[in-house]
């Protein structure tokens, strides 16, 4: 299958992670999600646990009783409540559709036992639409590492431009200007995919 414009976009972008936070990437990896539905009321309960690796170390983050309009809605909801604040370009993510594909071949009895592709394609306002994908036999799981794969790329993506602009003015200050070239390269590609403005 042909890759699109924003998946080549995107594997530049983890190349440059790589280049710049190498081994201080923030990693967000699922551990449980609890949800809690009731007809007679309009909200859903959900509580989040997930690991959080970066440069400060690991930790578990608990997200507990987040009340929303579903559970998917309780992902973006608590996940922005933990990470906007410190990174503010997670305030431009929407999400703008949710694809559910069960896989049905890969069912061994009923086909009730199948694995199931979750994709959220999240939109950033003038920087078009990327799409986060996990495929396993739980709809709920699926959607929690889409969630959290989201996020992580949008906070290396901040993370990155900052360390890279500290850089661009060591190398303005060293009058290096082919350093200050590659920096500004750099810098243009992490603003493919979104904007970078300290509040």
């Amino acid at each position: 299958m042909l890759k699109t414009p924003q998946e080549f976009k995107r594997e530049n972008v983890k190349k440059l992670f790589q280049k710049v936070l190498r081994d201080t990437k923030t990693k967000l990896a699922p551990l449980s999600i609890s949800i809690s539905e009731s007809f007679e009321n309009d909200f859903t309960s959900v509580d989040l646990q997930f690991s959080e690796k970066s440069s400060e170390g690991e930790e578990v983050v608990s997200l507990p009783g987040l009340k929303a309009k579903g559970f998917v809605d309780g992902l973006f909801l608590g996940l922005h409540k933990r990470y906007s604040e410190d990174y503010h370009s997670l305030d431009k993510i929407k999400l703008v559709d949710l694809m559910v594909n069960p896989i049905m071949k890969a069912s061994a009895n009923r086909g009730s036992d199948a694995k199931t592709s979750v994709v959220f394609r999240v939109e950033v306002n003038g920087h078009g639409v990327s799409e986060f994908e996990h495929e396993s036999r739980s709809m709920i799981y699926s959607s929690f590492v889409s969630a959290l794969d989201a996020f992580q790329f949008y906070i290396n993506c901040e993370r990155a431009f900052y360390k890279i602009r500290l850089a661009v003015d060591d190398a303005k200050s060293r009058n290096r200007g082919d350093i200050l070239q590659s920096c500004l390269t750099d810098l243009s590609v992490l603003t493919e995919v979104n904007t970078y403005d300290k509040k």
